[in-house]
């Protein structure tokens, strides 16, 4: 495995990190950092936006995953406003924003129709895609395959009722592994419209989620893949970069860049923005 060239990385400042490389893979996308931002108050906040903004951009991201609490969807009149507003702010930022849903109960059939329902009400807004982390171990596990086929048939509901482009996340088991018989994910995945997946590989070794997540990209080349890491310090030690700084996060994802970048790999993403620190 080629060096993580750390002692290059140590000289690059944020603004350099979001430069794209020359040895770009053919049509991958452009690499970016982002975090996932579950809530989302202080940036629907008019008082509290620039500088919770602000903040993301010093800390290297450059697109973020914006979830929606229960009491914002019951208020969407309101919401959406904050929405607009938000978005149109960002934008001037040059700062992309995804909308984040998640709950694992609209993987069963009888709950999908609150997914796509919700996603009918927000149309118009000017997000760049639709992130859906539905994980369908949180319907319990061994995960028996029927729950993998609700999980594809929620993921085709919503990308036929998604005015933007649907991706999700994804614990990476579904990528590595092959269950004789089973449903394969990664091979219905584009037939039911979703070609970008967020891998979930928790790991403090980045030797290690380097690793794998190339051999899945070079698997499964018709879809794109991004790597997610966690800073949640409620996970084991060896599992979250908890603790860490921003210039060590920062360093880090410019050596995975400079790895996975021309392997296809289009970015770090990262779990969640309430624990990643801040400058």
């Amino acid at each position: 495995m080629r060096s993580l060239l750390l002692v290059l990385t140590l000289t690059l400042s944020p603004a350099m990190l979001a430069l794209p490389l020359a040895h770009q893979a053919p049509g991958a996308d452009k690499w970016s950092q982002a975090s996932y931002v579950w809530d989302s108050e202080a940036l629907l906040d008019p008082g509290q936006r620039q500088a919770e903004l602000e903040a993301l951009r010093n800390a290297g991201m450059d697109k973020i995953y914006l979830g929606l609490k229960a009491a914002q969807i019951d208020d969407l009149v309101a919401t959406r406003r904050q929405l607009e507003q938000l978005l149109q702010e960002a934008a001037s930022k040059q700062l992309q924003v995804s909308l984040l849903l998640g709950d694992p109960a609209w993987i069963e059939p009888q709950g999908r129709h609150q997914l796509t329902d919700l996603l009918s009400k927000l149309k118009g807004l000017s997000f760049a895609s639709l992130h859906l982390d539905l994980e369908v171990e949180q319907l319990g596990v061994p995960v028996p395959d029927q729950h993998l086929k609700n999980w594809l048939d929620t993921l085709r509901a919503a990308a036929k009722a998604s005015p933007w482009p649907v991706e999700i996340s994804s614990h990476h088991r579904w990528f590595t592994e092959t269950r004789p018989g089973g449903t394969c994910v990664p091979c219905a995945l584009p037939k039911v419209g979703v070609h970008r997946v967020s891998l979930m590989i928790y790991t403090r070794n980045p030797h290690n989620s380097a690793r794998k997540a190339e051999q899945i990209a070079g698997r499964w080349p018709g879809l794109q893949f991004r790597l997610a890491q966690s800073t949640e310090p409620q996970l084991d030690a060896t599992e979250s970069w908890a603790g860490a700084s921003t210039e060590q996060l920062q360093r880090q994802t410019s050596a995975w860049r400079e790895q996975l970048q021309p392997r296809g790999i289009a970015g770090i993403d990262w779990q969640a923005w309430r624990d990643f620190p801040k400058r």
